[in-house]
C-alpha cells in the first residue's frame, strides 16, 4: 500500500558532485502537506497486522511506502502530551516494521510515515543490538557550525527508478535531544554520517508547524 509520497524508497548516499543541484529560474512551490497516515492514525493498517505467528498461511511483505519529497507531512501526535502517552508496545512495533523494511531495501535509514506511523520518527542503527533504533521528536541543539564538522551534499535515492531523486545540504555531525524508544525522559546524544542525515531528513518530512509544537 503506497502512501501520499508515492511509494518511492530513499536511501542517502552522497553525491558524487554539486552538479546533483542543478538551477532553476525561481524557487518551486513548497510541496502540499498531508497527514503522515490516512485518517491520523497512530499506525497505518497493513496487512502483516492480521498474521498470527501461528499462521500457516504466507507472510506478507512489509508494506513500506518511501518519501520522494513530494509532500510533507503534518500529525496530531506532535505534541509533548500525545508523545509522553505512547505505550511501549506501540514503540516496539514500530521497530519491527522499520527493521523490516530496513532488511528489505537494504538501510539503515527509515522515517516513521515509511512505515505507516504518525509519530514523527527517524530509525537509525543500532550498534547494541545490531538492529534499529527509535529517535523520536529529535530537537537539533548543534550542528556544523557548533561544532567544526562539514556539511555534505546528500542524494536521496529513487528506489523505484522512477527519478533521480531528490538532493539536500546535510550536516555531517549533529547534536540532537530526543526520546529514545520506550521511555519518556529525553537525551541528548551526537550523531553522524546516515544517521545524522536520516534524523535531518526527517525533520524536512514534516511540516515546520510539527516542529513549532515540538521543539
Amino acid at each position: 500500500m503506497q502512501n501520499a509520497a508515492g511509494g518511492a524508497g530513499a536511501i542517502l548516499t552522497v553525491a558524487a558532485t554539486s552538479s546533483w543541484l542543478g538551477s532553476s529560474p525561481s524557487a518551486p512551490p513548497p510541496p502540499p502537506v498531508v497527514p503522515a497516515t490516512p485518517g491520523g492514525a497512530i499506525f497505518e493498517h497493513w496487512s502483516m497486522d492480521d498474521e498470527s505467528i501461528f499462521s500457516e498461511s504466507t507472510v506478507s511483505e512489509p508494506e513500506c511506502s518511501f518519501w520522494n519529497h513530494s509532500v510533507v507531512y503534518s500529525s496530531s501526535l506532535c505534541s509533548h502530551f500525545s508523545l509522553s502517552r505512547i505505550a511501549n508496545g506501540m514503540t516496539n512495533r514500530a521497530v519491527d516494521r522499520a527493521v523490516k523494511c530496513a532488511a528489505k531495501y537494504k538501510t539503515d535509514c527509515i522515517i516513521s510515515p515509511e512505515i505507516g506511523l504518525s509519530i514523527p520518527a527517524a530509525f537509525v542503527f543500532d550498534p547494541e543490538h545490531s538492529g534499529l533504533r527509535m529517535v523520536v521528536a529529535p530537537r537539533l541543539i548543534e550542528t556544523n557550525s557548533e561544532i567544526n564538522s562539514e556539511i555534505k551534499t546528500i542524494r536521496i535515492v529513487d528506489q523505484s527508478g522512477q527519478s533521480s531523486g531528490a538532493t539536500r545540504r546535510f550536516n555531517t555531525t549533529i547534536s540532537v535531544e530526543f526520546l529514545p524508544g520506550n521511555s519518556r525522559t529525553p537525551v541528548i546524544e551526537q550523531f553522524k554520517s546516515v544517521d545524522a542525515f536520516c534524523i535531518q531528513m526527517l525533520r524536512e518530512a514534516f511540516s515546520p508547524d510539527c516542529w513549532q509544537a515540538l521543539d
